[in-house]
Formats: C-alpha cells, structure tokens, sequence
C-alpha cells in the first residue's frame, strides 16, 4: 500500500537535431488504495509517464516517490510495483501455474507461499481450472487475467497497467473491465492505469487525468470531468459522442444575453443564456466565443411542445444512426453539423426539419481560440465553470 507522488515530472528525448518534450512538468498525488486513470489519446505521454514510474524510463527531470521513498534512481525490481502490458508478455512454453509463479522463484521465496499465492490469486480471477494449460491453450481475456495474476502474486504496493486490455474484442473489454473493478475492491492497492478508452477510464478510474501533447489537461472524478470540463479539449474528448460545438458571438437585448450563431458561416440560430451562465460571461458581450452542448442535452421539439422558442436550433437531418431502443440525429445548423440523442422512433428522416431544443442549464461556453500554435483548442478555457461540478 502506497501512495504516488510525481512532483514537476519531465521527459525530454534528444536527437543530434533536436530535443522532444514528451511529458511537461507532471505534478500529481496519487493516493494510496486509489485507482487512477490517465487518459489520452495516442502520443500524449500517459504510457512515459507510467514507464517513469516504474523506473522503465529516466526522467529528465522533477521527483517520483513511492510512498515516502525517493525513487528517481531506485531500479524497477526494487521499487515494489508491479506492471501489465498490453501484449501479455506470457512464457509459451510455460503453464499458467509456471507463468504466474516464475518470479517468485527467481526471488528466492518457498515453495509452499508461492504455491498458496498462485492458488489465491488463480481462484480470484477464475483461472483454477486452467493452472495446467498453456498460453496457447487460453483465450486473449484469460491470457490478460494470466499476466494479471502473475502481478497480484507479487503482492506490490502499487500496480501499474499500460493499456491491457487493448488487444480483446469488445465483449471481452467489458468483461474484463469489470473484473479489474472487482479486483482493486478486493486488494484495496494503488492502481495507476493508462488507456486511450475514455469508457475505460470513467468506469474505471476514482480519478481520471486527462492529458494531451505531455501536459495534464484535468485531473478530477470521472462525471466531475465529463461535466465540468476546463477547456474545449477536454470536453471534445470527453464523451461519446462527444460536446457538440457552434461558433458565434455573444449579443444583449431586451435586458438577456443571447448567444448567436456565426451568420457570416450561414448561421441564423439564437439561444437566450439563463442568468446564472450569463453573468459568468458579461464581459463577452460583442465578442466571438463557442457554444458547447452535450448530445443528450439536445431535446426533440416533438416531446417538448413546452419549450420556450428561445431554447430551441432549427435544423436539418442529415444522418441518422440508430442504436436500439436510441437514436444519434446528426443536425446541420447552418453553420455546423451536431449530434444529438433521441429515443428510437418512426417518423424522423433525413433532410426534413428538426427543432433541437437546448437543456440551457447544461450549456458550456467557450474562450476562442486566436492562437495558431494551439491546434488542439487546450486554451479554449471554459468560461462557464461550476463551482465544485455544480
């Protein structure tokens, strides 16, 4: 049991040419008996931050401790963590039972705590009846639950995964994915574990870092992440689909804010901003800045014959993915194209009108982004924050 503390942590890789930031100044208390998930998409540092941790790649500069021992210079063997890999990593020519016991024995422990250990930890991830068989002989989710186990019977202060469930079809992600739920409830150990799934990560993680190009974006619960992100990025990324996104500028009249779409991109949409949002964003007023809404916060005017004309985007079908007992409407605005949910029913088709009424408690405003060098919109601060995720 061990808590994590990554203080100014960098990683620079150096060329004859050039030298490349990979990690920038990562700073983070993990804390003991936490699952936490950094989260990002390809390139973003989470996988070097994990191997910095344990010990797999030098960092460049800053502080690492495990639990209260510095250990920047300790090898990997002596830092008491215990790591998966995507690729299993498994002996072919070895059993389970030898897979999971081998280092065990090149540490030196007795016979009979490495057989107790194997037994335990086989019978917590259902592979008892399997000790005798060989990778081989396994499926890819009892291959990963093999390279698991051969983790847990180290017994570690701190478990590392670099992305393990990656190489499973979609069924077996799921399954699997409960079961590392089950098994961090039952260890009660430090997990640090590193996805590009964002599904991973909210229904894994007590925390979730979300990173981008080697700077941490956000770091927070997972619903606090997907409702209240700091800046476009984040929200972008978070959420599947992800925040719809409409250019335009902010106006007052008749004494309310109103955001309206860019009519210069053929735009024609206004939505009037309830007065908690507005007086957050005042100083706006004539000024470009981004609407963001989430799918689910877009209402089908059919249903809500209620909703007041100021709440309410007028536009086009013009895809229609449907899932079930859901439907993904994708809408052209005028300006944009957006998605948002419906529940499955006749009668929508493509090309006809829809009024897509705004849940205007739920919307979030963006600062524009007015600087060439960032592409990824990491400065389109949101300017509608709610303190504490409110």
């Amino acid at each position: 049991m061990a808590e994590v503390i990554l203080e100014k942590v960098c990683k620079t890789y150096y060329t004859r040419k050039s030298s490349f930031q990979a990690v920038k100044n990562f700073t983070l208390d993990i804390h003991d008996k936490e699952f936490l998930v950094l989260v990002g998409s390809s390139g973003c540092g989470k996988s070097t931050t994990l191997r910095m941790v344990a010990g797999l790649e030098e960092i460049s500069e800053g502080t690492i401790r495990i639990g209260q021992r510095v250990v920047n210079d300790v090898p990997p063997k002596d830092r008491d963590i215990a790591m998966v890999f995507q690729n299993y990593a498994l002996y072919p020519h070895m059993t389970v039972y030898q897979n999971m016991s081998f280092g065990l024995k090149l540490r030196g422990y007795p016979r009979d705590e490495i057989d107790q250990r194997v037994q335990e930890a086989a019978k917590v991830l259902g592979l008892a009846e399997k000790l005798t068989n060989r990778p081989k002989e396994l499926s890819g989710g009892e291959r990963q639950r093999v390279a698991v186990g051969r983790a847990i019977v180290r017994r570690p202060s701190v478990f590392l995964f670099d992305e393990p469930l990656s190489n499973l079809d979609a069924k077996k992600r799921v399954e699997m994915r409960t079961e590392l739920a089950k098994l961090h409830h039952r260890l009660q150990t430090t997990m640090i574990y590193v996805t590009h799934d964002q599904v991973e990560a909210m229904t894994l993680g007590d925390r979730i870092v979300v990173m981008e190009k080697g700077v941490v974006q956000q770091v927070d619960r997972p619903l606090t992440v997907y409702d209240n992100p700091v800046n476009r990025f984040v929200a972008g990324f978070i959420g599947m689909p992800p925040m719809n996104f409409i250019e335009g500028s902010l106006r007052s009249e008749d004494g309310s804010l109103w955001f309206v779409e860019d009519s210069q991109k053929g735009g024609k949409n206004r939505v009037r901003l309830i007065p908690e949002i507005a007086e957050r964003v005042a100083n706006r007023v004539d000024k470009r800045i981004i609407l963001g809404i989430r799918p689910e916060h877009l209402q089908d005017r059919a249903f809500r014959r209620d909703a007041p004309t100021d709440a309410v985007l007028q536009t086009t079908v013009s895809v229609i993915e449907t899932l079930g007992d859901e439907m993904l409407l994708h809408l052209q605005t005028g300006s944009s194209e957006i998605i948002a949910k419906a529940e499955a029913r006749h009668g929508i088709q493509m090309g006809q009108e829809f009024g897509a009424v705004v849940e205007l408690s739920k919307v979030h405003l963006f600062l524009p982004n007015d600087d060439p060098a960032d592409p990824d919109h990491t400065k389109e601060v949101n300017l509608t924050l709610r303190k504490n995720g409110s």
